[in-house]
């Protein structure tokens, strides 16, 4: 029962999270754009296929770059967002760095990871300025 409600508690996380995720998305184009390659590059590496995230990652970077100042929707904007988009860029920069130079597929996903971890950042500052 216990494993029950564990689950369910991180389902209903998973869920909102996505919601959350969506509207964000839906504001900022640039940012859907890049959660969309981003996640198109994912779910085959969970499969243990690593060539959608090496074809993908000088893309990433393209679609990162896009994601500055100008992109940010007025009601978005804030320092605290500036900060993490600059340290997304830098993660997806290494990403790409790292397939370039061939590294093993374990540091690619680890990296791959981190980039999606602070993708996540991204949309929780922006659900949680303060108003």
């Amino acid at each position: 029962m216990k494993l029950l409600k564990s689950l369910f508690a991180i389902a209903l996380f998973l869920a909102i999270n996505t919601i959350s995720a969506q509207s964000v998305t839906d504001k900022w184009k640039q940012l859907g754009s890049f959660h969309e390659l981003m996640s198109n590059s994912f779910k085959p590496s969970e499969e243990g296929d690593f060539k959608p995230i090496k074809l993908n990652s000088q893309e990433l970077v393209t679609k990162v770059d896009a994601l500055d100042i100008t992109t940010i929707p007025q009601e978005l904007k804030s320092p605290r967002l500036e900060s993490v988009l600059t340290v997304l860029k830098s993660h997806t920069k290494l990403l790409n760095e790292l397939v370039k130079s061939k590294a093993p597929d374990s540091e690619i996903m680890r990296e791959f990871e981190n980039v999606h971890d602070i993708y996540n950042r991204v949309v929780y500052v922006c659900n949680n300025l303060k108003k």
